[in-house]
């Protein structure tokens, strides 16, 4: 294999830090000319929460990701949120009869909406499904990181101007119901609709902040919020959101957050420096037809953990390939751009880890599609190969993907296990030509891959990709692979 030079260019943003960061952050964080990529770290990373995963058997499954910064009281926030819904998960279980047909769900995920050196914000994404019962949530996080205060939606208008928005937003949200409502009904039956859900309406509207506890916006200043699915309307309306452009709020906004909403122009905040990053691919002409390979994998990264990961990989020159979630990427792109850079690949995961056989093949090509779009966007290059979130699939799924789907002939159950000498004693035990399953989001498991690489490398198996595992093959779209025959 020729050694291959691929050249990246990107922007390192500064993150300016209080005195009461943790680990003594700097000021600012600027990469250097000659970047080691062991120093290509993410001011905020992910970190999850989980409860039964790839390979399971059991029901009840819980997927929640959140952030981790450079503060303490946003980290102590966040995990305490984080923790607040897997008490109601907990809680959720005990009344799940064990012979019902299916059990529950319980899925979180974050995007970033905006960070600079004053105000940090998060959207947060809940799915919630109760095996016939489904709700979908938003949550806003604001954060003013110079101050250590949580920004509530009703502290960013005066008190007078609170129920002056409030009236705005309630005007475009009735629109927006009767026009859902109003689809193939007499008149009639439109008015008695809109009568069913008046008081819901007026109960889910009221000027207060639970109600308005969901939020975000973009560059241009347009304020969207967003309404549960049984907040405002009954449930098969779905949930509902309205969208504010800057001429129908601004005035309303206090002068201290203009800047947050890009209202008024804002300084630069932060310095940018462009640096150049080299890929170097392997090298080694390893025909896994011909010698005993073995291709880690790991699921439902980049996490907070992720960083340790490539150290140890680099440190045991083993390559390994990572099966990535598309919403968690796009929130940790340098540590995506250093994956790359280090000779691993990077497989598809999903968006944001949703069951694809329970979704319409529009919602599995978000789920795909849009994955694909932010890696090739961060590293140039499209991922070639899928893992669907608990290894689940149908016809649907492989039509749509276009892409070869890679399960597992070894699971280590380091989701459930977390104990590291456990995981590695597990996944040392993988075979010739074999994929074997792993996490990165959990310490334990990265924790046991010095002793695994060991172990492996000891049995003369050399440490692969899938794409180096298949060297000689060639990887149908829709069939499924879980070693190399």
């Amino acid at each position: 294999m020729r050694n291959t030079l691929l050249i990246f260019s990107f922007l390192a943003i500064t993150f300016g830090c209080k005195n009461t960061v943790e680990n003594n952050a700097p000021d600012k964080i600027i990469l250097t000319e000659h970047i080691d990529l062991q120093q290509l770290t993410d001011s905020i990373q992910i970190k999850k929460l989980q409860v039964g995963s790839e390979g399971s058997k059991e029901k009840n499954l819980f997927h929640a990701s959140f952030a981790k910064t450079f503060y303490s009281f946003v980290n102590e926030n966040e995990e305490n949120f984080v923790q607040s819904y897997l008490n109601e998960f907990k809680e959720a279980t005990k009344d799940i009869n064990a012979n019902a047909p299916s059990g529950i769900d319980f899925v979180q995920h974050f995007e970033i909406i905006d960070k600079n050196t004053r105000f940090l914000s998060f959207l947060i994404e809940r799915n919630t499904s109760l095996g016939n019962n489904y709700n979908h949530q938003y949550f806003t996080h604001v954060y003013d990181v110079k101050n250590e205060k949580l920004i509530i939606f009703s502290d960013l208008f005066p008190r007078e101007n609170f129920k002056k928005i409030v009236n705005t937003i309630q005007a475009k949200a009735e629109k927006n119901i009767k026009e859902k409502i109003s689809q193939n009904l007499t008149e009639k039956d439109k008015k008695v609709m809109w009568e069913n859900n008046i008081e819901t309406f007026q109960q889910g509207t009221v000027a207060n902040d639970e109600n308005y506890n969901a939020f975000s916006w973009d560059e241009s200043g347009n304020l969207k919020i967003y309404f549960n699915k049984y907040q405002i309307s009954s449930g098969d309306l779905g949930a509902l959101e309205v969208t504010l452009s800057p001429d129908e709020y601004s005035d309303l906004l206090s002068p201290n957050y203009q800047s947050l909403l890009h209202i008024q122009p804002k300084k630069e905040e932060y310095e940018t420096e462009q640096t150049t990053i080299t890929q170097v691919l392997p090298t080694d002409d390893i025909d896994c037809g011909e010698v005993p390979c073995v291709a880690l994998t790991f699921d439902d990264g980049p996490s907070n953990y992720t960083p340790q990961l490539l150290d140890i990989l680099k440190e045991n020159e083993a390559k390994a390939t990572f099966f990535v979630l598309g919403k968690s990427a796009k929130i940790q792109q340098n540590t995506i751009q250093r994956i790359h850079a280090e000779g691993h690949q990077i497989g598809n995961h999903s968006w944001d880890h949703k069951d694809l056989k329970k979704l319409s093949r529009s919602g599995i090509e978000h789920q795909i599609f849009d994955t694909n779009k932010v890696i090739k966007d961060i590293t140039g290059v499209e991922p070639t190969i899928l893992r669907p979130p608990y290894g689940s699939y149908n016809d649907l799924v492989k039509s749509t993907a276009k892409l070869p789907i890679i399960l597992w002939d070894l699971d280590p159950l380091d989701w459930k296990d977390r104990n590291s000498k456990t995981v590695a004693e597990r996944m040392s035990k993988g075979k010739p030509n074999g994929i074997l399953l792993a996490h990165d989001i959990h310490k334990s498991t990265v924790d046991a891959m010095p002793t695994v690489i060991k172990n492996l490398k000891a049995k003369g198996y050399h440490l692969v990709t899938i794409d180096q595992l298949f060297s000689g093959k060639t990887l149908k779209s829709g069939q499924v692979y879980n070693q190399r025959k």
